[in-house]
């Protein structure tokens, strides 16, 4: 198997094109507002973002430490590292000193909602011990997954999202950047792709720069993902072999163009409108509802989508 380079990540457009300055991020003209403002102060509170995947909430964590306060700071990505031991160790060890500049100190807790409830426990008294030199900013895209106690210390808990306008700002800026041409009768397939999937401003890049990659823009059409999604969930109720099923997906992947989301989404839609016992349509859908959220975190999209298949083909019904 041939390795994944560095370089090869810098040409990734949503690596590329991520903003590294205040004023590069898309933000809510409340939100911006609220941020100006802390610019201005040089300072933070213990601050929570939550919202989709994609919209920007680690970027801009990071903004505010190198940007707006310019300062030390210790980036921990929960979903790697989420036990106690994590807050024992490297976070209680990076809080405990004072900068050597004097000012403050940052924690970036990435994917927040990952901690176990031990580790937020602890998290708790490490953030009122600490509190005269160190600030936590925490990530997440489920709220109720952060304790409450956690959530009372983080204040405002910020809803980040970007308006559709901004975000389709964005993406011409990258496409001029990117000299990519745009015929007339694209412009409207661009502007729906834009509303179907905002606000993950990252996916809507990644799948720009996957139909920009001739020199010139050029949509296919997605609609196919239904009637890809129709055929998966009745092979599932009808019990065919899962092997089938993923051979067929498989071989109708460039009719959904590749989109495990849009299949997952679609998906969740069907079973949604479908007639069935209240509780087994619960279970599918939450079944489908995490796997979407993994969607966004995972390598291999495929094989996520093939594990959600795996365990819907196990529910009886």
């Amino acid at each position: 198997m041939e390795m994944i380079k560095a370089e090869d990540f810098k040409n990734l457009w949503c690596e590329k094109y991520r903003p590294l300055k205040f004023e590069d991020i898309i933000l809510s003209p409340e939100d911006k507002e609220y941020f100006e403002s802390l610019k201005v102060k040089k300072e933070i509170p213990h601050l929570l973002f939550t919202g989709a995947a994609g919209i920007g909430k680690s970027t801009i964590s990071k903004i505010i430490v190198n940007d707006i306060l310019d300062c030390q700071y210790l980036y921990i990505n929960a979903s790697d590292e989420n036990g106690i031991d994590t807050i024992r160790n490297k976070i209680n060890n990076f809080a405990q000193t004072k900068s050597f500049d004097g000012k403050l100190k940052v924690v970036i807790l990435d994917e927040g909602d990952a901690l176990t409830v031990s580790a937020m426990d602890a998290l708790r008294n490490v953030m009122e011990e600490y509190s005269s030199n160190t600030r936590f900013i925490f990530t997440c895209n489920y709220l109720h997954k952060i304790s409450t106690p956690i959530q009372s210390r983080c204040k405002p808990i910020i809803h980040l999202n970007p308006p559709i306008r901004d975000i389709a700002k964005r993406v011409m800026f990258i496409l001029k950047a990117e000299k990519i041409q745009i015929p007339e009768s694209e412009m409207p397939k661009l502007l729906t792709l834009i509303k179907d999937n905002s606000p993950d401003i990252r996916s809507i890049i990644g799948m720009i720069q996957q139909f920009s990659h001739t020199g010139t823009l050029y949509i296919k059409d997605t609609t196919r993902a239904r009637g890809i999604a129709e055929e998966i969930c009745k092979k599932l109720d009808s019990k065919t072999d899962i092997i089938e099923i993923r051979q067929y997906t498989i071989e109708h992947e460039q009719d959904f163009s590749g989109s495990y989301s849009e299949v997952l989404k679609e998906m969740f839609e069907i079973y949604f409108s479908k007639k069935m016992d209240s509780s087994l349509k619960s279970t599918k859908l939450l079944e489908i509802s995490e796997a979407l959220y993994r969607d966004s975190l995972v390598i291999d999209k495929e094989i996520n989508w093939f594990a959600c298949v795996l365990k819907l083909s196990s529910i009886n019904g």
